[in-house]
């Protein structure tokens, strides 16, 4: 699985990094991925509900507004895209 991962303010991407793992999607492994990808881009973890989880299964893309940090997050907005390999 590959998650590209983009902090975003101002409609511009301001950091971004792809992921890889060799582990099938499952909640806990999403959990784990989002909890590596925070480290890798130095930000708060954000609180994973249900419904991200369901958006990035159902439309391969979850997308993490302020309200979803406990901490301040200094962007508008955190996307995590599953890259479709082929």
């Amino acid at each position: 699985m590959k998650i590209w991962a983009r902090l975003v303010s101002d409609d511009k991407i301001k950091k971004d990094t792809l992921y890889s793992s060799p582990l099938k999607l499952s909640k806990d492994n999403y959990e784990l991925w989002l909890r590596d990808i925070c480290h890798i881009l130095d930000v708060p973890n954000p609180v994973l509900l249900d419904h991200h989880f369901k958006n990035f299964v159902n439309f391969h893309n979850t997308k993490f507004r302020q309200d979803d940090f406990v901490e301040t997050l200094d962007y508008d907005i955190f996307i995590v895209e599953d890259c479709k390999e082929d």
